[in-house]
């Protein structure tokens, strides 16, 4: 196993790139990074911790971004699709550069989550009551499959063929359940492949990660090109956190307590999704 690199020259190379258009692209940059700049610190952390545990930072932006910066659910699912395909490709590159993700399960899962994500985006379109009910109990799913991963080791090399179907399955699940609420394919696999086959923690969640960076991708690519409607001038000050945060998550892996983090994070996703879902069945007692 190779550890990961934290510096590389193309990061200095995103961050140019995103600078040059940041500068020129919006008439007063100054007076929007001084609206804006505390996302840029809120993306880093979400980077390191989607990337050490395969969730995505989409458990802390649509959150923030509905209840904080007021903005609807479906701006706010398009702005996290967005951020999360370069922060998860960040990320993912760390952990293939380390040697930990097992590439040829590759051909299994992409098809599958690219199949859940095309359902869930076009023949089940992403609404706002629908985010809105879908992601409460999705994020504290994810944070109850974190809180049991999190002191759990497993070392096992490779799945057994018998499992290619049922890793098929799992991973349109989760391509299905990302489509709607931006959180699912990563931390659905990994926590698949560990607890019913035993694949190693590494394996497990660097696959995780490149999965949730392919299906970012995608339904940014669907979203930014097809639908449109990205709230640009906020995904301006996600995408530089994410860059350097995304390269962080497998750095830190290797070098910080993951278990704690995964712990933390778990009871923090937990009680977001209770509040989520106590507050859209509030909505719905008072109409």
């Amino acid at each position: 196993m190779q550890p990961a690199r934290f510096f590389s020259p193309f990061l200095l190379i995103l961050t140019a790139a995103w600078l040059i258009i940041y500068l020129f692209i919006f008439p007063d940059p100054a007076g929007l990074f001084l609206e804006n700049w505390p996302i840029i610190l809120l993306a880093v952390a979400a980077a390191i911790v989607g990337n050490m545990t395969a969730i995505g930072g989409g458990i802390i932006f649509i959150p923030v971004f509905m209840f904080i910066y007021h903005v609807n659910p479906v701006s706010a699912l398009k702005l996290t699709f967005v951020t999360q395909a370069v922060g998860m490709t960040s990320g993912a590159t760390g952990w293939v550069q380390r040697k930990t993700v097992p590439l040829k399960l590759l051909k299994w899962t992409i098809p599958s989550l690219i199949l859940g994500s095309v359902v869930s985006t076009f023949f089940i379109h992403p609404q706002t009551m629908l985010i809105k009910s879908m992601f409460g109990p999705v994020s504290f799913f994810v944070g109850m499959l974190t809180l049991v991963l999190a002191g759990r080791k497993s070392s096992g090399d490779d799945l057994p063929p018998k499992a290619m179907l049922p890793v098929f399955l799992v991973s349109f699940i989760g391509g299905l359940i990302t489509g709607w609420v931006a959180i699912g394919e990563g931390e659905i696999i990994a926590a698949f492949c560990m607890l019913v086959y035993g694949l190693d923690t590494n394996k497990s969640v660097g696959l995780g990660v490149v999965l949730l960076s392919v299906n970012s991708i995608l339904l940014a690519l669907v979203h930014a090109l097809y639908f449109g409607g990205v709230p640009w001038d906020l995904a301006m000050f996600t995408i530089p956190g994410v860059i350097w945060g995304g390269r962080l998550g497998p750095f830190l892996a290797k070098r910080t307590s993951a278990t704690v983090m995964k712990r933390i994070f778990g009871w923090i996703a937990m009680l977001d999704g209770l509040l989520i879902t106590l507050q859209v069945v509030r909505g719905h007692l008072l109409r």
